[in-house]
């Protein structure tokens, strides 16, 4: 049922590719504002609408049986099914592109199936590059290392460690920089000790962090999020379960 149904469809596609010279044959009657429209937009819009108008040429009626997108991220809404153009009237239709997770230049196709023929109108979305975030967060962090636990930053860096303690805090304020998959060159990794570590090296690293790096004070005494307890949680939990000497060579 469904390859009858989509049958006159790609018959139409078929037939339209077929001809030998488009110049010989007449004018189609349907006459669109653009045959090809360009849509300029922000990565963080995550869609765009479109329309596209179109007039009847022609002295008898024409009926547009489907506008049928090349992918499934194209939505067409015609004005009614069948959608029935007069002679010399003129309607429109809307529509929506979903560029989520792509960039640069994006082409979509509509073909438009009708009484008169096949037509295929063009979308071409303009969609700058995204700019890494790390990238922005390590420029905030180079003039401020602070800066993670303050506004959008403390959704991630601040907020979850609110009355956490031990391991589950170490995985929340500690594992979302040092253990993620994509940690960053400078970021250090944890499973390997550079210098001998006591439990005094660890307490000052999460409680004041370092001047001229991008680790910050977690104490709340020097302008971070955790309570001396927690601290406290976080020193007892690394100095047991990470390598306290560098690897023997």
């Amino acid at each position: 049922m469904l390859v009858r149904r989509l049958a006159p469809f790609f018959l139409a596609v078929l037939s339209a590719l077929a001809q030998p010279n488009p110049s010989a044959t007449p004018p189609h009657p349907l006459v669109w504002d653009a045959m090809e429209k360009t849509l300029e937009v922000k990565p963080d819009d995550g869609a765009a609408d479109f329309e596209f108008s179109v007039t009847n040429t022609s002295g008898r009626p024409v009926e547009i049986i489907e506008i049928r997108p090349s992918c499934g991220c194209t939505v067409a809404e015609m004005p009614s099914i069948p959608w029935i153009l007069a002679p010399e009237a003129k309607g429109s239709f809307r529509g929506t592109i979903d560029f989520r997770g792509k960039h640069g230049k994006i082409s979509k196709s509509l073909f438009v199936n009708s009484s008169a023929g096949l037509q295929v109108l063009g979308i071409v979305v303009n969609l700058p590059d995204m700019p890494d975030p790390r990238e922005r967060n390590r420029e905030m962090a180079s003039l401020d290392r602070q800066a993670v636990f303050k506004g959008d930053c403390a959704s991630c860096h601040a907020t979850p460690a609110q009355g956490k303690m031990g391991g589950e805090l170490f995985a929340i304020a500690c594992g979302v920089c040092h253990l993620a998959n994509h940690r960053a060159s400078m970021v250090p990794d944890l499973s390997v000790a550079k210098e001998p570590r006591d439990a005094e090296y660890c307490r000052k690293w999460i409680s004041a962090g370092k001047e001229g790096t991008l680790m910050p004070a977690f104490a709340e005494r020097n302008g971070g999020p955790l309570t001396d307890e927690q601290v406290a949680s976080l020193v007892e939990f690394a100095f047991a379960h990470l390598p306290t000497q560098p690897p023997k060579p």
